[in-house]
């Protein structure tokens, strides 16, 4: 009896084990699940860049010539006014020597101009004054001996003759001696300018032509003035021995004015001939100021070279382009730094992430241990080539701080994106994606997982936002194996 009873509640044990078994595996699975609802997302940009100084400065040369010396090297952290490079200056000291001399001539020669100008047009006055008495004793002379030509001395038709023949000599010879004259000119200014110039290669054969031509002016300027006496007084027929005595008395006195008379002109035009020539020299007064401007130019650079290549501001040097005894040019470039007086971090950007960042939009910049804030300065229009030569747009963050940074340390920089107001917001694990787009999984009405696609929009580090595909209010699987439970009944677990 007792090994019946024992039987049946043995059986009664198993049965009530395998129906509970069915009843636990019949029960819908249990996962976590969110609402989909309204929020803000907050994205960042994570990235890596570099320090850099607010400003790249090129430093070119102050002059041309030899360095010196270089003060600096690549990575030396300089202050405004710091000497950087030292030039040769024999250069630019030659440069002025030059120049100085150059006035010092120029100075000879204006002074020079000035006594010959006022000497020579002492002796045009002069000569001026003479033919003007000649003329008045000339025109009495004529007067004189034109009175003893009447009809029953001369035969006209023959003296007029003789008249024109002379005259014809006389104009020629006039033009000779003003060829002479221009010739003489030139030399004497030639004599001028070896005088000044210390030079006595020429100055013989440049006096000796000088002598020439001035007698060959003596020379003609005397054979004018008997052509001009002989004009005067033409032979006449019928003279008694008395009045042919005045006759040639009067001729010799008209002979020696005439001569006076031609050699003062001759003073005179010779004189008008070396002002004149003198005039071309008075260039050397522009050209002393031009060479006054060449000196203190020269001296600029003087200075300039002595004073050496100076810091223009704070900053460190990341580039050194010449060294010691290296030839440049004034305006070459001889020194690359950055101004550290302010900072600023470089960042290359990608095609995908550029179109979110924006000027003036808050960042975090970690070096090392330290933290500091900034803030985005500028978005480059033009793209940059990174370490593995793929195209990206550069971004300067600007950096707060008044530490003393080191220009290209590595930098993490954290930028805060545009902050949105999301009308449907999920968490970032409900969201998956396969080949037809973005998707979660949704729990309807009958409790069961169903896979829907939705267009998403930006994210930060909590959240997506969605902007079609489901609606504000819809429970969102959480659990990771949301997918092994698609389409099947799950009891809802929400999640806090």
């Amino acid at each position: 009896m007792k090994k019946v009873i024992k039987t049946i509640v043995i059986i009664l044990v198993v049965l009530g084990v395998a129906g509970g078994g069915l009843y636990y595996s019949m029960m819908p699975e249990e996962l976590e699940v969110v609402t989909a609802d309204q929020g803000l997302v907050a994205p960042k940009l994570n990235m890596t860049g570099n320090v850099e100084g607010n400003e790249k400065i090129t430093i070119y040369a102050d002059v041309s010539g030899r360095v010196d010396e270089q003060h600096v090297k690549t990575g030396q952290r300089v202050s405004e006014g710091d000497l950087l490079l030292t030039y040769v200056d024999d250069t630019q000291q030659y440069a002025v020597d030059v120049a100085e001399t150059n006035i010092e001539y120029d100075q000879k020669m204006i002074d020079a101009i000035k006594s010959s100008r006022a000497s020579n047009q002492s002796k045009v006055n002069a000569a001026n004054a003479k033919i003007a008495q000649c003329e008045s004793v000339y025109g009495v002379l004529k007067l004189n001996i034109m009175a003893f030509d009447s009809g029953k001395y001369a035969h006209d038709y023959d003296r007029e003759r003789e008249k024109q023949v002379i005259e014809n000599d006389i104009l020629k010879m006039q033009n000779e001696v003003s060829g002479y004259q221009s010739e003489l000119a030139k030399i004497e200014a030639e004599l001028k300018k070896s005088e000044l110039l210390e030079y006595t290669g020429n100055v013989a054969r440049l006096i000796e032509e000088s002598k020439r031509l001035q007698d060959r002016i003596a020379e003609t300027n005397s054979a004018i003035s008997r052509g001009q006496r002989d004009i005067v007084c033409l032979p006449i027929e019928g003279m008694d021995p008395n009045t042919y005595n005045q006759y040639i008395l009067l001729q010799n006195d008209l002979e020696t004015v005439t001569r006076m008379w031609s050699e003062a002109r001759t003073d005179r035009d010779t004189a008008q001939s070396m002002i004149r020539a003198y005039d071309d020299i008075l260039g050397n007064e522009q050209k002393m100021a031009l060479d006054e401007l060449s000196l203190a130019q020269a001296r600029n650079e003087l200075e300039a070279a002595g004073n050496g290549c100076l810091a223009p501001s704070d900053g460190v040097i990341t580039k050194c382009l010449v060294g010691d005894g290296s030839t440049v040019e004034k305006g070459s470039p001889v020194l690359e730094m950055q101004r550290a007086d302010e900072y600023r971090v470089k960042l290359m950007v990608s095609k995908y992430d550029i179109s979110s960042v924006r000027i003036g939009q808050n960042a975090s910049i970690s070096i090392g241990e330290t933290e500091y804030k900034g803030k985005v300065e500028s978005v480059s229009q033009y793209a940059e080539a990174d370490s593995s030569g793929k195209a990206k747009a550069v971004v300067y963050v600007s950096l707060f701080t008044t530490d003393s940074l080191i220009v290209g340390m590595e930098a993490d920089v954290v930028i805060d994106l545009d902050t949105l107001q999301a009308s449907v917001r999920v968490p970032n694990e409900c969201v998956y994606a396969d080949d037809n787009g973005s998707y979660v999984f949704t729990v309807d009405k009958d409790s069961r997982v169903k896979k829907s696609y939705v267009i998403t929009g930006i994210k930060d580090g909590s959240y997506t936002a969605i902007m079609s595909g489901v609606e504000g209010g819809a429970h969102i699987v959480y659990d990771p194996a949301a997918g092994e439970h698609e389409d099947e009944e799950i009891k809802e677990i929400i999640k806090g």
